[in-house]
């Protein structure tokens, strides 16, 4: 049994960081158990850790930009387009590994893996029953009640278009103040909490979009409770793993599966 962790969010969330420090964590805490890291961007330029599997080996951005006449974001698309056609590749070389666990850290720009086509094919050619979404909210953007329901309408989207399991944390925590990530908190564990500070905090027809956004997410059931995190200090890791194990192993600690 191979679990797939897909880190998606927007740019500059922070994914290459925590899923670099989740693998890290990982390989730390156990020797029994593989994981291993897949690179989906193939536009970037740096990484903080080294991918077991990178898809800039089978697309060069730069290459399809002199070739096609394209700018960067041109490239990108094409980019993500061709390495569709190589997915049996790239399935071959992860399946190579023998992983138990494999973190694919998409890319960048959040649109070239959830909404285009190529997304929803890498997801559904590994392996779409033990594969979930970690949805990272990035506190800048959400700092306010209608920022937190927008952001929470985005990764709705996410969920609409992939239909597995999200899981939503809180990146950055390391940023924040004990106040403020208090907030983001009572916010997600208190509804009622948050339906009481967009009455407060929005007017007219911004007050009246996002009570009704926030009535629909909720309705939805695609409110969750955040779960702060930290790439940096690793703040939330260990409770990560600990979800990932509850929605796909049934609640067993993975370590104590094999």
């Amino acid at each position: 049994m191979t679990i797939y962790s897909y880190f998606i969010g927007t740019a500059g969330s922070g994914k290459s960081t925590l899923a670099s420090f989740f693998v890290n964590w990982f390989r730390e805490n156990t020797d029994e158990v593989s994981i291993i890291s897949v690179n989906l961007d193939p536009g970037v330029k740096w990484l903080p850790y080294s991918p077991d599997v990178d898809c800039r080996d089978y697309v060069n951005i730069e290459e399809i930009m002199t070739k096609y006449n394209l700018g960067p974001n041109g490239a990108l698309i094409a980019s993500i387009d061709m390495l569709c056609t190589r997915i049996d590749e790239l399935k071959t070389e992860i399946e190579d590994f023998r992983p138990d666990h494999v973190v694919i850290d998409t890319p960048g720009q959040i649109e070239l893996f959830a909404f285009r086509s190529s997304g929803n094919l890498f997801v559904s050619s590994l392996n779409p029953e033990k594969s979930v979404l970690i949805y990272l909210m990035d506190p800048s953007l959400c700092r306010t009640p209608s920022g937190y329901i927008s952001t929470l309408l985005l990764g709705a989207n996410i969920q609409y278009r992939f239909l597995i399991p999200q899981i939503q944390v809180l990146s950055k925590v390391d940023l924040l103040t004990d106040n403020e990530l208090q907030n983001f908190l009572n916010w997600s564990q208190d509804q009622y909490s948050l339906e009481e500070e967009l009455n407060k905090r929005t007017k007219g027809l911004k007050r009246e979009m996002s009570i009704k956004l926030f009535q629909t997410l909720s309705e939805l059931g695609t409110m969750h409770e955040l779960i702060p995190v930290s790439g940096i200090n690793g703040e939330g890791v260990e409770e990560l793993y600990a979800e990932i194990s509850r929605i796909l192993s049934g609640g067993e600690d993975f370590f104590e599966i094999y």
